[in-house]
């Protein structure tokens, strides 16, 4: 499973069509925020953050997402 963060929906749409070609199941979050929120619900094997967002930035929810992973290991 791939989370796939970005709030371009341009971006989104074509990172996730390329992912799924080469047949990665994705989840999709628009802002940080939402990524924070399924990658703390959802075990995923890789994690794309866009780094410039809206509400969270990509920074910030990457250092949440690990020190989340630390705290659940």
């Amino acid at each position: 499973w791939v989370l796939l963060t970005e709030d371009n929906l341009e971006n989104r749409v074509l990172a996730q069509r390329w992912l799924e070609r080469a047949g990665y199941r994705v989840f999709t979050a628009h802002n940080g925020s939402e990524g924070l929120d399924l990658a703390q619900k959802h075990r995923f094997d890789l994690i794309l953050m866009d780094l410039q967002m809206p509400e969270m930035k990509g920074f910030e929810a990457s250092q949440l997402i690990r020190a989340h992973e630390q705290q659940t290991q």
